[in-house]
């Protein structure tokens, strides 16, 4: 784990594998960085990438406002993600994100397209104003119910949010049938370049 000034704030961040040579692969988590299971990334960076998962603003080792009256937006946290991009090696990285994190990553590859390859969205929406399109579905409501029966964790501790986090994301892995432990098997049947 290390930190990273962008922006006039503090991000922490953890990169798996690579060398100087290896593409990029950035992570924008939920609110955290442990959106991204550890074994998800090492098996990222087995495959010849450097992944790189970051905490937004107010979670995890990165600043802390007051996340209840944040001072900042969406924008900004887009702009976290294209500055913390554009320190990894001077080649486009491709973008992934999830949960609000896919929120994030939709307006950093809109605002700063060259800095970005590809984009990987996972359980997000999209961030345009309005109802979504008619033919995507919505959130199942059951489950949001049962997300936001949790209390709101205190957000300058790392241990609260990581276990808000996961049960989270350990909610979502079980109405998608998914093992969020094991290796994705599209990730583990595409031959590295």
């Amino acid at each position: 784990m290390t930190t990273v000034d962008i922006n006039g704030v503090v991000l922490g961040a953890e990169s798996f594998g690579g060398g100087g040579g290896a593409p990029p692969v950035l992570l924008v988590g939920g609110t955290t960085m442990l959106s991204w299971p550890g074994a998800l990334c090492e098996h990222l960076a087995a495959g010849g990438r450097r992944a790189v998962r970051y905490d937004l603003r107010d979670s995890g080792e990165s600043t802390t406002t007051d996340p209840q009256a944040p001072a900042y937006t969406l924008r900004d946290l887009a702009a976290d993600a294209a500055a913390l991009a554009g320190t990894l090696g001077g080649r486009p990285a491709h973008l992934a994100g999830i949960g609000v994190g896919g929120m994030v990553a939709q307006v950093a590859v809109l605002d700063h397209p060259g800095l970005f390859s590809a984009l990987t969205l996972v359980s997000t929406r999209a961030v345009a104003p309005g109802p979504p399109d008619d033919d995507l579905p919505d959130h199942d409501r059951a489950t949001m119910r049962r997300l936001f029966a949790h209390p709101m964790p205190d957000w300058t501790d790392r241990e609260a949010v990581a276990e808000f986090a996961a049960a989270g994301a350990a909610m979502g892995c079980a109405r998608a049938g998914i093992d969020p432990v094991a290796p994705p098997p599209v990730l583990a049947a595409r031959p590295t370049r």
